[in-house]
């Protein structure tokens, strides 16, 4: 029997990848990808140390970049195993999986559920539905696997927000996909869980006065770690940021992030617990005779999270 060997000196990278995963992807996390891409296409292995030595990185760049193609779909599995997927000819790609309109028309008119789908869709949209909006809610239905239900409740909650335009709808559609939602009952918890941290973001906006822009990405991850990583209130931020203008005389989300770090460590997450604590350390600082600064409570490690992640 014949030994077949593949004898080229290349790596073949998906070209949806470059199109559409790599610009938005840690340039880091890129690196990693293309050798580990390197590595499987020769059969080799290799140590996350290895690779970062290889590479000029630190380990935790690569098992943190191994750690986001895994969420991405892209990997499958850590450890000793690592399958890599076709990249995005994997994940939900909705312009070649759409069907055409003459293929959705059809099967549309064989289906009521579908009909009557499409009649409410109309309704909810406040418009009647062109081409593209029939084959776009069919690859709801078709590729994403919702059912007529969970479809009208995404038309409903888009609407919601005042978003009646296809394209974005269907980029929460694929939100929710990712987010393993198939049930009413998963995307009313999803709707809840996404209202919740919308008045989270809001409240904080209107604390900090940042009424006349959007947040960047720094202080977007600052208020998403607040509140999903430290557990925090909108109320327990608002105390930092009290204290943090009172030593600084102004707004800073690392100052801000020094003091809700320390509370969620000492497992400190009321007002009255937040405020003895706060006055405790204060007399720690003058029986140091050592007056807190703000240049003080910014870590090295804060200053390269705002330097790694602006803009």
């Amino acid at each position: 029997m014949p030994n077949f060997k593949l004898n080229m000196d290349f790596v073949p990278i998906p070209k949806d990848f470059i199109e559409h995963i790599m610009p938005s992807a840690n340039a880091a996390y890129v690196m990693v990808y293309l050798y580990i891409m390197l590595l499987a296409s020769t059969g080799k292995g290799a140590q996350t140390n290895e690779i970062a030595k290889k590479l000029g990185l630190i380990e935790s760049d690569v098992v943190n970049a191994i750690k986001y193609w895994n969420d991405k779909g892209i990997f499958s599995g850590t450890g000793d195993t690592i399958i890599i997927k076709r990249s995005v000819d994997e994940e939900i790609s909705p312009e070649t999986t759409k069907k055409t309109i003459e293929e959705v028309s059809q099967i549309i008119d064989g289906n009521s559920a579908l009909s009557d789908l499409c009649a409410i869709a109309q309704e909810i949209l406040g418009k009647t539905l062109g081409n593209n909006d029939l084959e776009t809610l069919y690859w709801f239905y078709d590729q994403l696997g919702f059912s007529p239900e969970v479809i009208t409740m995404l038309l409903e909650y888009c609407v919601s927000m005042n978003k009646r335009n296809m394209k974005y709808i269907e980029k929460v559609a694929i939100t929710w996909h990712e987010n393993n939602i198939t049930t009413m009952d998963e995307a009313q918890s999803f709707i809840m869980g996404a209202a919740k941290s919308d008045e989270f973001i809001s409240s904080l906006r209107n604390l900090f006065g940042i009424n006349d822009r959007n947040l960047s990405k720094t202080e977007k991850l600052y208020l998403k770690s607040w509140r999903d990583e430290l557990g925090m209130s909108a109320d327990m931020v608002g105390l930092a940021y009290e204290y943090c203008v009172m030593a600084t005389n102004k707004l800073s989300f690392p100052y801000i992030n020094t003091i809700l770090k320390r509370w969620a460590e000492q497992g400190i997450k009321t007002i009255p617990e937040a405020e003895k604590d706060h006055e405790q350390y204060k007399q720690n600082m003058s029986s140091d005779g050592h007056e807190m600064t703000a240049t003080d409570n910014i870590s090295e490690l804060e200053k390269q999270f705002m330097t790694a992640y602006e803009n």
